[in-house]
């Protein structure tokens, strides 16, 4: 099974996901830092900066799960819970994203803030968007 890595870190998902025989085939995180740590680690894996500028025009071929840790600065209790108006506000992104390869898994991650903020919509967006979601919090 093949995957996408959006908004990769040091490669968290991605190094699970691979222990389990999948294999990443695009990376896209914007961090220098976590770039560094990600070329270390897979340097074969084809990296993308700003998720803005990426899609199917990036990878042409099929994938069977995209995951992410969108970023959670927007619903985190550590600041200023702006939600929708944090200009680090990146789910509809990654929804743009998963719509464009329309895989069969998705794995999104955030913190417990959402819950009360955004993730009834993201399951709504998940949803509407053909997909059967299992929150865990």
């Amino acid at each position: 099974m093949k995957f996408i890595s959006l908004f990769s870190g040091i490669g968290g998902f991605d190094l699970g996901l691979e222990r389990a025989g999948m294999e990443c085939i695009a990376q896209v995180e914007i961090d220098s830092f976590c770039l560094k740590v990600l070329n270390k680690h897979w340097p074969n894996v084809p990296k993308f900066g700003d998720i803005k500028n990426f899609g199917k025009q990036n990878i042409e071929e099929a994938v069977d799960l995209i995951c992410g840790g969108f970023p959670c600065q927007p619903f985190s209790v550590a600041g200023k819970r702006k939600g929708k108006e944090d200009n680090r506000y990146l789910w509809p992104e990654m929804l743009r994203v998963i719509k464009e390869f329309n895989p069969t898994y998705v794995i999104g991650e955030n913190v417990s803030g959402i819950v009360n903020m955004e993730l009834e919509q993201v399951c709504l967006d998940l949803e509407g968007a053909g997909y059967e979601v299992q929150p865990f919090i």
